[in-house]
């Protein structure tokens, strides 16, 4: 829009094909508002130096920014010598919404002024509408108003004021500070649709359904006491949106800069209907202008010609634009990318500048020496590992404590080294029946329910990943299922048989007890099977009391079910555990499996609300919950082994070689023995349940008939005693009622005595036709006759 001179010894040819193309455009403005551009346009290489260069002729290969840069400077060099008008433009692209949004408030001033003239025009005195002075103020006005408007100006269509047949006061700063107003209609004809600033506010104009229509009330001064009625005050208005920024373009002819406009339509009122009347704007030099070489992002709907021309290594940096820094190359800085940080930590400003880069690139061009080529320059540093984003070297990940996880896992190990050897110790003395009674199978499943739980502390010493945190919840709740599962069940089979009320023996083996052990498992297999699938634990990231990230296994909803699940089973079986607490048991078993359960459950409880504090709010720390875990598992797992084994070992090899001199030794060693009965008469009947329960335990033909065979001993035996007992009452009563018998029972013992031989056995006394045997040495009670 903009220029000082226009040159007049044009040659005679070329004046009479302008004056023929203005009139020509005149007619078609005269109609439509449309016309082919001028034709000076295409006879701009007959006059002038100005190189054309098409704008889509650059190059993709070669430096845009600089060619860019060279069409303007090749500009501004001729400006003296251009051909008056706007149509030499960048084109679109150039210019990203970022720079037509900071100008925004610019803007605004140009949509107050056309408001301001579209009431103007509506009621305004005729001397007021017809002074020219006015309008040169307020364009001036403008200026003055903002130090980042380079011009303004008020451009009227044509003869739309006065006989004029343009007319455009025009406001801008010269190259000394001052500000000039002119007309720029002298200077060009704007009316063709080559001066974008106008025409496209011309055409939005046309749609008068588009714009706002606003109605107020005016008061009139009639006196010093009065005003005149209230009028009625209606008038279009247009706002920001009405409104439009051309392409930056060369303005020859008025402020012969490059620069961007903004222009919104104002309006006259005629025949009682708005009509377009012209237009105000503002001019933005493009120096003010920002270029905006960083990559666009995906979603990028406006075209940048610059984008991607940064020279930032992306390697370890990133593009982000430099603002207020004027249409030239290198306004961006070059940040660190996530996990690296800027390597020079006392620098304020932790970034490369763009315009140190792109001077070391052009050196680079030019073949001289220069940083951009070393390897090592304008690179940040990676962050240590785990570090998201960093500011330095130091670690921003806790350390793990290898050296107390080695130990804890070195002590595990050593642990569970011990379990090969307990299942060969149910092995080698499984005919012994302080073994037999519990049932070596189910000793044996114990033991590898108690390798699963232990390993959960292999699998917890390394550093968390989805991996062994689903490996560790599969061992512990399986584990916990297989070991605590078979300790629960064979007390409930201790439970079943002391019930028992019929004279109906209850058989319970240990394969019906694999069969729910079984079932038991497969429940909590579906159930990690599920979680995996639907609820995989994923790695969680908490803060160390020391600021440090941490990384350890997530717990949620599932994990608490879990931890519910095992609580109810354990709860379950403390109650097995008071029903049988009770229950004669020859080897003393049922107490240390009550023991262990009643252990696993409060220390399980204890975990749990434990592991609540090591977990996110609060301070998160691996290596404790890796101890609490380590602890845990001995106190619970290590225990029921040894409650378990212990007693049995300690047994079998305190009375290993023993069996054939003492009768309590073969009970505990020998297999074809049986129990030695006390002679108390609630020890024996005690003694008769404990061996009934511990028949069940049998698994095989041979030792379930050898079990059947032991009770009907006993069975016999326990006849016997009362047969005798009753035989000695018998005894007793006649002894009472004749008295007489005494003596001669005592005579007849004397004489038998004397006739037999003294090594004999002694006969014994015939009462009621039967032979009795009365042995005082194994029935104390019994009264002397």
């Amino acid at each position: 829009m903009m220029g000082y001179s226009y040159r007049h010894d044009m040659r005679d040819v070329y004046h009479w094909l302008c004056l023929l193309t203005s009139f020509s455009h005149s007619v078609s403005t005269l109609f439509n508002y449309s016309a082919d551009p001028p034709l000076f346009s295409s006879l701009a290489n007959i006059s002038y130096n100005v190189p054309q260069t098409p704008i889509s002729s650059i190059s993709s290969d070669i430096d845009v920014v600089a060619e860019f840069l060279k069409i303007v400077a090749q500009y501004e060099q001729n400006k003296e010598t251009c051909k008056a008008g706007t149509e030499f433009n960048l084109g679109e692209g150039v210019i990203k919404q970022y720079g037509k949004n900071r100008f925004k408030q610019q803007a605004l001033v140009a949509v107050n002024r056309a408001n301001f003239l579209t009431r103007i025009w509506r009621k305004a005195e005729p001397e007021v509408v017809n002074s020219e002075y006015l309008f040169y103020t307020q364009v001036r006005n403008i200026v003055e108003g903002d130090d980042e408007i380079f011009a303004a100006g008020n451009c009227y269509d044509y003869m739309e004021f006065k006989d004029y047949y343009l007319f455009c006061p025009y406001s801008y700063r010269m190259e000394d500070g001052r500000i000039n107003v002119k007309d720029l209609s002298i200077e060009y004809d704007y009316l063709g649709n080559t001066s974008e600033f106008f025409y496209s506010a011309r055409v939005n104009a046309g749609k008068l359904e588009n714009f706002n229509f606003t109605n107020g009330t005016t008061q009139f001064r009639y006196n010093q006491s009065d005003h005149w009625e209230t009028e009625i005050d209606s008038s279009i208005t247009v706002t920001y949106q009405d409104g439009h920024w051309s392409k930056p373009y060369f303005d020859c002819g008025g402020g012969n800069i490059w620069m961007m406009t903004y222009t919104v339509p104002f309006f006259g009122y005629k025949n009682g209907t708005f009509k377009f009347k012209g237009t105000s704007g503002i001019d933005i030099a493009l120096d003010k202008v920002d270029i905006d070489q960083c990559p666009q992002p995906d979603n990028a709907k406006e075209p940048n010609v610059f984008a991607g021309s940064a020279r930032c290594k992306p390697e370890t940096t990133k593009c982000e634009p430099l603002r207020g820094l004027g249409f030239k190359r290198g306004s961006y800085k070059c940040v660190c990318q996530d996990g690296f940080y800027f390597p020079f930590m006392d620098h304020p400003d932790k970034y490369f500048n763009g315009s140190e880069i792109e001077n070391e690139y052009e050196k680079k061009t030019k073949g001289e020496y220069n940083k951009y080529d070393d390897p090592f320059s304008y690179q940040c540093f990676m962050c240590e590992p785990g570090c998201v984003t960093c500011d330095g070297p130091s670690p921003c990940v806790l350390t793990l404590n290898w050296v107390l996880r080695s130990i804890l896992l070195a002590v595990s190990i050593l642990i569970l080294c011990g379990i090969p050897l307990l299942v060969w110790f149910t092995f080698q003395y499984r005919d012994v029946k302080v073994l037999k009674a519990a049932s070596p199978v189910l000793m044996r499943i114990i033991l590898l329910g108690a390798f699963f739980l232990y390993c959960p502390l292999i699998v917890g010493y390394f550093e968390a990943s989805v991996v062994t945190c689903i490996l560790r919840f599969w061992f512990r709740e399986i584990g916990f299922s297989i070991s605590y599962g078979a300790l629960l069940l064979k007390t409930w089979r201790i439970s079943v048989v002391f019930r028992v009320r019929s004279a109906q023996r209850v058989k319970i083996s240990d394969g019906d007890l694999i069969k729910r052990l079984l079932l038991i498992t497969f429940v909590c297999a579906a159930y990690l099977t599920a979680r995996t699938i639907a609820g995989t634990p994923r790695v969680a990231e908490g803060k160390h009391v020391n600021g440090l990230k941490t990384y350890q296994c997530s717990s949620d909803w599932w994990d608490h079910s879990a931890a519910i699940a095992e609580l109810l089973f354990l709860l379950w079986g403390v109650r097995l555990c008071i029903v049988v607490r009770k229950a004669p048991s020859e080897f003393n078993e049922s107490r240390f499996i009550s023991w262990a359960i009643y252990n696993e459950t409060l220390l399980s409880l204890f975990l749990n609300v434990s592991m609540i504090f090591l977990q996110d709010p609060f301070p998160a720390n691996p290596d404790l919950m890796y101890l609490v875990i380590f602890i845990h598992t001995q106190l619970t797992t290590t225990v029921t082994l040894t409650f378990l084994f212990g007693s049995k070992m300690y047994l079998v090899y305190k009375y290993r070689g023993k069996g054939d001199s003492n009768g309590t030794h073969a009970t505990m060693l020998n297999k074809s023995s049986k129990p030695t009965f006390n002679a108390k008469h609630s020890v024996n009947l005690g003694s008769s349940y404990s061996n009934n329960a511990n028949c069940y335990n049998y698994t095989d033909r041979q030792d379930e008939t050898e079990c059947e065979s032991l009770l009907e001993k006993d069975i016999q035996e326990e006849f016997r005693r009362l047969y005798t007992q009753l035989e000695t009452l018998k005894q007793r009563n006649m002894k009472i009622g004749n008295r007489h018998l005494q003596h001669k029972l005592s005579a007849m013992t004397e004489a038998a005595q004397k006739e037999s031989p003294k090594n004999s056995p002694s006969s014994s006394p015939l009462l009621n036709g039967k032979r009795v045997i009365i042995n005082l040495d194994l029935f104390k009670e019994s009264s002397p006759l």
